[in-house]
């Protein structure tokens, strides 16, 4: 029997282009003996780890979005400002809770069934969701559609395991193909499709792609920490320093002063330092004192907080937010709610979307196979209505105070007119719920206004505001009702 084994020739160059796909082989020249000595170097051109993951300009490459994934997830475990910032995200986003109902009463039966269903439990989801876009940026959602009754079980593969996104050749907008990493044991890469994609409608899942803080040009998000990671760092090794020297605060050495003759003999008395409590007997000719290192605490103090204010610059967030009063009074601290509030506005409101876009599309998912019936609207802002909480209930207060005022602005202009305007009636009711924050479409206000005119009511006079005496018609003044004796 023959046991002997055959190796390629490891010095020939295609069993190492073989070996390598992704790398090149540059001929070095020839050394002594005619032999070829070759230099390996990777093919920028063909490996993805060195290209961007959607092969556009303006997003990074795999290396870079395993490295900032990376490095954001750590800072949320490990740092307490980062994963405060975060986490001041998620509660102004989510708050208490977010629901959905719809027009469609189908839509709705299914809303209802794919919210509270045991393998989706979308209440407890949503803070992991926000979590998760915020820091990292992206969201990659897997709806995996249950042959039978239509229903769709969410799940989620992390921006670091997405290794290309593959889009439309017309439209690099439409993406159409995301590869995952392989999993453990295997070597070929996962293959999601996009409900975009031509072949989406027969799978078992589909992949959704959502991202914040995207760069015109790219389609891969940011993270929220990005620009303030270096500095969380340089302020937590700032900070350690600071710690480490405390010890050094309660060093401390004495300083005894004699007369020159006494050197050598104090010298010897005192070769240890007295303990705590003891008694030391000396004349006039002894002294003692104690010297300590001088941190400089205060001029320390300057620069952490220069760190700190770049680092709330990089959040958007005040320093009161995090528990750093300061010197900030309350109208100070009122006047900085205003830019975070509009930003965590916008968060919530692209939040919404997301989820909107996640229930329309798990519910085409069970209409393509026949177990729903098509929706009635395509459009979201018609077909979905959500219940979120508010951002800030300052909100509400000023615009109830701006509709009360531009109301009786309105009043006031229609007595002045000395008659009835339908034009100003129709502008006054649809001003007035704007300025109320609950704008209503053309339909809603013909409505309102034909309502009223088919069954007007009584004008209802408030305490202070009825007419003078001087205004009422003859009939009404005492002493003229009909049927009283005169003089």
């Amino acid at each position: 029997m023959n046991t002997k084994k055959t190796y390629p020739n490891i010095k020939s160059p295609s069993f190492l282009l073989n070996l390598l796909p992704n790398f090149r082989l540059l001929k070095m020249g020839e050394a002594g003996g005619g032999k070829e000595h070759f230099n390996i170097q990777p093919d920028l051109s063909s490996d993805d780890h060195w290209q961007t993951i959607s092969g556009r300009k303006h997003d990074r490459s795999w290396s870079e979005i395993q490295e900032l994934y990376t490095d954001a997830l750590t800072a949320w475990r490990k740092n307490p400002m980062a994963w405060r910032v975060i986490n001041t995200t998620v509660n102004y986003v989510v708050g208490t809770g977010i629901s959905f109902t719809s027009i469609d009463a189908a839509l709705d039966n299914f809303i209802k069934a794919f919210w509270t269903h045991r393998k989706n439990q979308m209440d407890l989801r949503l803070v992991p969701m926000v979590e998760e876009l915020s820091r990292s940026g992206d969201l990659f959602v897997l709806l995996f559609r249950n042959q039978l009754d239509g229903m769709s079980y969410i799940r989620f593969v992390t921006k670091d395991q997405i290794q290309k996104i593959e889009t439309a050749g017309n439209d690099w907008e439409t993406e159409l193909v995301y590869w995952e990493n392989p999993p453990a044991g295997e070597i070929q890469p996962r293959r999601w499709l996009s409900p975009d994609h031509p072949e989406a409608g027969m799978l078992d899942a589909v992949m959704l792609h959502y991202s914040v803080n995207r760069p015109i040009g790219a389609l891969m998000g940011e993270s929220d920490l990005t620009t303030i990671i270096p500095w969380l760092l340089r302020y937590s090794r700032m900070l350690e320093d600071r710690v480490r020297l405390h010890w050094a605060a309660r060093a401390f050495l004495y300083l005894v002063t004699v007369p020159s003759n006494k050197v050598e003999s104090k010298s010897t008395q005192y070769g240890s330092a007295p303990e705590s409590g003891s008694i030391v007997v000396k004349d006039e000719s002894e002294t003692w004192e104690t010297v300590s290192p001088n941190l400089r605490g205060a001029d320390a103090g300057f620069d952490m907080k220069a760190v700190r204010q770049l680092i709330d610059a990089g959040s958007g967030f005040p320093p009161h937010w995090r528990g750093e009063g300061g010197e900030v009074n309350v109208a100070t601290a009122e006047a900085m709610q205003a830019p975070p509030e509009k930003f965590l506005i916008k968060r919530q409101e692209y939040f919404v979307w997301l989820l909107e876009d996640i229930l329309y599309h798990a519910f085409l998912r069970a209409v393509e196979i026949g177990a729903q019936p098509a929706p009635t609207e395509t459009v979201y802002s018609a077909l979905f209505n959500c219940e979120a909480p508010d951002v800030t209930l300052r909100d509400n207060a000023q615009l109830a105070d701006g509709a009360n005022k531009l109301a009786e602005g309105f009043a006031m202009l229609q007595n002045t007119l000395l008659g009835k305007s339908p034009t100003l009636h129709r502008l006054a009711t649809d001003m007035v719920l704007k300025f109320a924050g609950e704008t209503v479409d053309d339909k809603v206000l013909d409505k309102i206004i034909a309502e009223v005119k088919a069954d007007p009511i009584q004008p209802v006079l408030l305490p202070g505001k009825e007419p003078a005496q001087e205004d009422k018609p003859a009939g009404d003044q005492p002493g003229n009702q009909q049927g009283a004796s005169t003089p």
